[in-house]
């Protein structure tokens, strides 16, 4: 989320014209840190709310989920329960997810009881699996997300998938061609 919130701060910076303008009055660094603030105030909130309220009511936030979400430790789970074989996928266009971790020595690092490990970065790869041409921007998410819902999984990831099982499955290492 903080990372998030960062790039929104960093898109609204060089927006030009006179929508950049306004949302510069708008949107600043201290402004989203009171706002996560404020967030994370009505989430923790001593009743526990299943749901909080936002934008004067007109949209409920599930504050269950989100605690639970920033509770859980990523890193312990995976250096305590990963054994198996992993395909770490992260696309260099993902928003969301810091592409950082498909590294391979940050992935060995993270995963470092899995039987193997092996990791991909796309170029153009998003957050929901499919690829975009451009610059992607917070700003734009749920609109290009929308748009990209309906298109089909990158054919990259398709055959990077196909590959790592055949690899793994049938001890293939030809480059996904059957032996």
């Amino acid at each position: 989320m903080k990372l998030q919130r960062e790039r929104i701060v960093k898109e609204v910076a060089e927006m030009t014209g006179p929508q950049g303008w306004v949302l510069r009055r708008f949107v600043t660094k201290e402004k989203t840190e009171k706002q996560y603030e404020d967030l994370m105030k009505k989430v923790n909130a001593p009743d526990n709310p299943e749901f909080i309220s936002m934008y004067c009511g007109l949209q409920k936030q599930p504050a269950k989920w989100l605690r639970e979400h920033l509770a859980y430790d990523v890193d312990e789970a995976l250096e305590k329960h990963i054994t198996c074989h992993c395909l770490a996928i992260t696309g260099m266009k993902d928003l969301q997810v810091r592409n950082k971790f498909c590294d391979p020595d940050t992935a060995v690092k993270l995963v470092p009881n899995a039987k193997s490990i092996e990791s991909h970065q796309p170029t153009n790869l998003t957050h929901i699996g499919r690829s975009m041409e451009g610059e992607p921007l917070m700003m734009n998410l749920k609109k290009d997300y929308a748009k990209m819902g309906k298109m089909p999984l990158d054919p990259d990831v398709l055959s990077i998938m196909d590959t790592w099982c055949d690899k793994i499955l049938f001890n293939d290492t030809t480059n996904g061609q059957s032996q």
